[in-house]
């Protein structure tokens, strides 16, 4: 009975992590039944036995994606300076770009703009990661403040906020376009703008 369970969950996860990409470069309304069995290998009856219903299946791979495309991008050593920090989230996203784990962009991008007037509690669970994000951010910021080591006149929540809207409308032009160079190019200014009015040295 354990070993059913044990394989239930790794059949699952292989599920989840197979349709990561066919989600995030199609959508959830773009992405067909037959496109997820030619992805997993699994037959819909294989696939509906783990999830019941194709939004399920949905919201468990936006947590996937969000996992390990945009919170790793955060997963930082802590005994790097609050600068260090935030230069290492800036080559993160730049990379998530550049050398994407899954492919499609960010799925908070791709996913917040497809459900906010279709899924009320999906679109829920896409805000709720995107004041995560801002709110580590935020963290790192006044952690730079109060030690001394960034600027005095600056509000750790707007800057927050001001540098997560950088980081995806750099992405959403870099999808739409299908250049790098406004990753290049936004990205290059985040990293002068800091040194210009965030950091002290």
């Amino acid at each position: 009975m354990k070993r059913n369970t044990r394989n239930a969950t790794k059949t699952k996860q292989e599920i989840i992590e197979k349709s990561a990409p066919v989600f995030n470069v199609y959508g959830y309304a773009g992405t067909k039944m037959q496109m997820l069995v030619e992805a997993t290998g699994y037959q819909m009856g294989g696939i509906y036995r783990h999830f019941e219903t194709k939004m399920d299946l949905a919201r468990d791979v936006f947590r996937y994606n969000f996992e390990v495309l945009v919170k790793s991008n955060l997963d930082l050593k802590p005994e790097l300076s609050p600068k260090e920090k935030l230069l290492q989230i800036i080559d993160n996203y730049q990379a998530m770009v550049v050398k994407p784990k899954v492919a499609g962009g960010c799925p908070i991008l791709n996913t917040s703009t497809e459900v906010d007037d279709t899924d009320e509690a999906f679109s829920l669970l896409t805000k709720s990661f995107i004041r995560e994000i801002i709110g580590e951010i935020e963290l790192i910021l006044e952690e730079g403040k109060k030690a001394g080591s960034f600027q005095a006149d600056f509000d750790p929540k707007e800057e927050a906020v001001y540098l997560f809207a950088s980081f995806e409308g750099a992405i959403l032009l870099a999808k739409s376009l299908k250049k790098l160079s406004p990753v290049l190019i936004v990205f290059g200014k985040i990293r002068e703008y800091l040194a210009e009015k965030v950091f002290l040295s």
